[in-house]
């Protein structure tokens, strides 16, 4: 795959399927959101509706094998998809489902059975994950968990379940299952002391509440051609006493860490794709045709060098997606892509406030811009954790490319 938008023929061919299915299958009255705080639930049931039917094609999970309910697409087709689901206002996978980093874990670690059993709910939308990692004192540092699962001394093919975590699920969903890293064993050392399960979310003694947040997630999140995908609100999940049978340890008792592995890969790898950066195309084009904002270019000379600025950085995160998802950025690609993206958020909100002013403040429909999407990516721009801070991303490519930190 080059970098050129162009579709060869073969994609041009793939792309006519996929047009051809979206016109029957997306449902009617979908409205595209930038806050996702502001999904009724009539609008999440539609996206729901449409999980399940790119489920059943295959195309909610492209990537992975047909047998377990993916789509077993290659890479020159998945770009397609996405290309393609970009243009109504959709991506993969639609709304807030960490089943894409619950999956990973159970390829890489499950048993056959567990493949079987978990792989295709996730791959056909029929369930929706949360992921249970972070905990007041392992955030960046996940192997710090203090969340214990320890066995019970009178059923010994249980773990009893202690603990609290922190920024956790989305809005308006709600989970039907929970991927739960934690401690296993008090003793071990580091790194050999953990384990990680695939739950169902209403075990009795959870506890959700909720963690309202400013942002929403990262610039990266809601720039893309949908935001329905994000978290929007966050929530604590506490667990009391919670029992556990060991058919849902994914991996050995013990090996945590190395499950996590196999996620923390997918998590700081940027994400499915950057396709198109709408928030700065929607700017260039506020640039070009709002009379107020060429005025303020004209009268102040400096500015343009910001449009200048925000074009290259779109365009370069743009070409560091195309790269990874034709699988020819080395095992260094996902993290830079994602430091990238993370830290030209921050760069693009201030340059934005800058030369369109007052209105990138506020989603007031009267003095706002384009729905409210600047006022959301002011907010985002400056959330650098979800999905790996700048320093841990750091680290990822540091170890990579087998270098000092």
């Amino acid at each position: 795959m080059d970098f050129s938008l162009e579709y060869t023929a073969e994609q041009e061919e793939f792309a006519k399927t996929v047009r051809e299915w979206l016109k029957v299958n997306v449902p009617s009255g979908l409205v595209n959101v930038r806050d996702t705080v502001k999904m009724d639930q009539e609008q999440w049931q539609k996206r729901r509706e449409f999980t399940r039917k790119l489920g059943q094609q295959g195309w909610l999970y492209p990537g992975y094998p047909r047998e377990y309910g993916g789509g077993g697409l290659d890479e020159d087709q998945r770009f397609v998809l996405m290309q393609e689901l970009a243009i109504p206002g959709l991506g993969l996978p639609p709304l807030y489902d960490t089943g894409v980093l619950a999956a990973p874990a159970v390829m890489a670690y499950g048993t056959e059975e567990q493949k079987k059993r978990f792989l295709p709910l996730i791959f056909k939308g029929e369930v929706l994950t949360w992921q249970l990692f972070t905990e007041p004192e392992a955030g960046t540092d996940e192997a710090n968990q203090q969340t214990n699962a320890l066995r019970s001394v009178r059923e010994k093919d249980y773990f009893v379940v202690n603990g609290q975590k922190i920024f956790v699920g989305s809005f308006p969903s709600k989970p039907e299952q929970l991927y739960l890293l934690t401690r296993s064993d008090l003793k071990a050392p580091r790194h050999q002391n953990l384990s990680s399960f695939l739950i169902p979310a209403d075990l009795p003694g959870i506890t959700v509440q909720p963690l309202d947040l400013f942002p929403l997630s990262t610039f990266a999140s809601v720039s893309g051609s949908t935001a329905a995908n994000i978290a929007g609100v966050k929530h604590s999940v506490f667990f009391d006493d919670v029992r556990i049978h060991e058919s849902h340890l994914i991996g050995r008792e013990g090996e945590g860490w190395k499950v996590t592995n196999a996620t923390l890969e997918v998590e700081h790898s940027g994400g499915a794709g950057i396709v198109r950066d709408f928030v700065a195309e929607k700017f260039l084009d506020q640039c070009r045709n709002n009379s107020n904002v060429l005025s303020r270019l004209k009268e102040n000379p400096q500015l343009p060098d910001s449009l200048v600025e925000i074009y290259i950085g779109a365009q370069i995160e743009r070409l560091f997606s195309m790269r990874n998802m034709a699988g020819k950025g080395g095992r260094y690609e996902g993290p830079q892509l994602s430091l990238f993206s993370k830290m030209f958020g921050t760069r693009v909100t201030a340059a934005m406030a800058q030369v369109l002013g007052p209105s990138t403040f506020t989603d007031d429909l009267q003095w706002g811009m384009d729905e409210g999407i600047f006022e959301v990516g002011q907010r985002c721009g400056i959330c650098l954790a979800p999905g790996g801070t700048p320093e841990a991303l750091k680290i990822g490519i540091a170890r990579a490319l087998a270098i000092g930190r």
